[in-house]
């Protein structure tokens, strides 16, 4: 049954990621619902999101090859980096390491404080509304003129400081970053293209966080397998 439960919840994670009704907070009820407890939660979500990583790489692989050479160039090459003639594809790099920050510290010195306090359904039923309330009235309030062109250290930086919020379960990563950018005039195509983006830095540093943190624990074989059944299910689904 933890074979089956893992794949149920990797097609859940799947399908939630990309959508601003957070993943995480998906998960947790589900698992209370399943009475799923074979593997550590936090453990259990990190692997669920390690497959969704997989599958933003896999689609937007040809976004992350103009951001690196983009990055390299602005190392290398002639670069206008902070006047208004700067290349995106110099800047944005740039953006998405800033707007990574905020979430990295946060994550790093309030994991047992978020892990005690907030992975609870109370919680989760409470943001879940919150957000949900605040999309329905900032998608309506907010003029949407900006494009991905648009983006600016600032924006970037703001979005990046939203990001923080996702580490409370409930609290939709791709929602409230997309939100923000809505919130400050970006289209919602752009806000979501860059949320996306935005992930993969995180989502890499909190998979191999874990790792780090998991290298002195025993994990038995058939735990590795339900680990992997989800990693696997939540990849496909996520690509699809």
């Amino acid at each position: 049954m933890n074979y089956i439960y893992s794949l149920i919840l990797g097609i859940i994670q799947g399908l939630t990621e990309f959508l601003p009704v957070s993943s995480s907070g998906h998960l947790i009820l589900a698992r209370v619902l399943l009475k799923f407890e074979a593997i550590d939660g936090l453990t259990f979500d990190v692997a669920m999101h390690m497959g969704t990583l997989l599958a933003v790489i896999a689609y937007f692989y040809r976004d992350i090859i103009w951001l690196l050479r983009g990055f390299w160039s602005s190392l290398t090459g002639p670069s206008r980096l902070g006047s208004g003639q700067s290349r995106i594809d110099q800047r944005l790099p740039w953006f998405i390491i800033a707007g990574n920050i905020p979430a990295a510290l946060a994550g790093y010195f309030f994991e047992a404080q978020i892990e005690f306090y907030f992975r609870n359904p109370a919680v989760i039923v409470v943001t879940l509304s919150v957000v949900a309330v605040l999309f329905l009235v900032f998608e309506r309030l907010s003029k949407q003129t900006l494009d991905f062109k648009a983006l600016t250290f600032r924006r970037c930086l703001l979005i990046g400081v939203a990001q923080t919020l996702a580490l409370i379960p409930g609290t939709s990563r791709s929602g409230i970053t997309i939100l923000a950018g809505i919130v400050q005039g970006v289209k919602r195509q752009a806000a979501a293209r860059f949320s996306f983006l935005l992930s993969i830095p995180v989502l890499a540093g909190a998979g191999l966080k874990k790792a780090l943190d998991l290298r002195h624990t025993q994990i038995s074989g058939d735990d590795m397998g339900v680990l992997l059944v989800g990693l696997l299910s939540s990849a496909l689904v996520g690509w699809l």
